[in-house]
This record gives C-alpha cells, sequence and structure tokens, in this order.
C-alpha cells in the first residue's frame, strides 16, 4: 500500500484524495493473458467468440455470425485460417443453411491450438472471394475457472444458451 497527494495519478487513472487516502495497487489482470502474442487488428470486417462446448467438443461447430457471413460467399469454398505464423485449411460451407466451417478442418485447428472453452478467438477476414477466404486468427487465452464451468446452468452447449460472465 502507499499514500498520493492529489496531484498525483495512478496507473489505473484513480486519483488520491486531498488527505493522502492510501491507495491499494490494482491486480494485473493480464495475466492469463498472452499479450506479445496480440496484435492489433488491420481495420479490416472481424468477429470474435468466447469457446463453449458446441465448438471445441464432439460437434465441433465454427460459424461466423450473420454480419460476417454477408460478406463471404454463398458456395462451397477452400479457406484458410491463420494463426501464429502457421495456416489451417479446411472449408467454408456457405451453401448450407448452418454457414459453417467444416468440422473435419476447425477440429484440426483447435486441438493443434489447445482451445478450451473460455478461450476467445478473433478471426479477421484478410481475403472473401468465390475462390478463397482466409482469416487472420488471434487466440486469448480464458482460463475460466472450474467451479463456473461445472455448474450445470451454464452449459455453453449452443448460441441459445451460452455461457454468460458477470
Amino acid at each position: 500500500m502507499f499514500s498520493l497527494r492529489s496531484t498525483e495519478r495512478v496507473a489505473s487513472g484513480r486519483v488520491a484524495l486531498e488527505n493522502e487516502v492510501p491507495l491499494q495497487l490494482l491486480p494485473d489482470l493480464t495475466t492469463n493473458l498472452q499479450w506479445d502474442e496480440v496484435k492489433p487488428l488491420s481495420g479490416k470486417l472481424y468477429w470474435h467468440t468466447v469457446l463453449a462446448r458446441s465448438n471445441l467438443h464432439s460437434r465441433y461447430y465454427m460459424w461466423p455470425p450473420t454480419n460476417v457471413r454477408l460478406k463471404l460467399p454463398s458456395c462451397e469454398v477452400p479457406t484458410t485460417l491463420t494463426c501464429k505464423g502457421k495456416s489451417w485449411d479446411m472449408v467454408y460451407c456457405g451453401q448450407n443453411k448452418q454457414q459453417v466451417f467444416n468440422v473435419a478442418g476447425w477440429k484440426k485447428f483447435a486441438v493443434e491450438n489447445c482451445l478450451r472453452i473460455g478461450d476467445a478467438c478473433i478471426f479477421e477476414l484478410m481475403e472473401s472471394s468465390d475462390k478463397k477466404v482466409i482469416f487472420e486468427v488471434q487466440i486469448l487465452r480464458g482460463d475460466i475457472p472450474s467451479e463456473i464451468l461445472e455448474n450445470e446452468m451454464i452449459t455453453g452447449l449452443s448460441r441459445e444458451m451460452p455461457i454468460v460472465l458477470n
């Protein structure tokens, strides 16, 4: 603990009171994130998702949100996900009602990147045509506590039953 005068600022942006009220140091909330691997977005269309069971276990479904699907071809097209200098080839099934990445390709990406429930993925659309689709993917590790994941009310099995953190 330490104290500051009102003219000095704390890194969090809080200002101490006139009479030198002690302020606690805030915990570093980024310890579970690998910030050295995070890079700024290029300004292109992107979407993000916090991974749930339906994205990772048994089904391995991954689908872009509607605003992104509108920019993708409405046909089956070769797709590449790039992440940390590596790439994974798969197929985007734009002709299907669900408009998802094919299960085998998404599963390979998820397994090889050791994705877990609670991790977040940011997908930036780098290229989109009837010939190919390329997404640059960034992964942010979530490390959701097991007591939250074990709660039977928080299933994360579908869009209708997401994992919600307050």
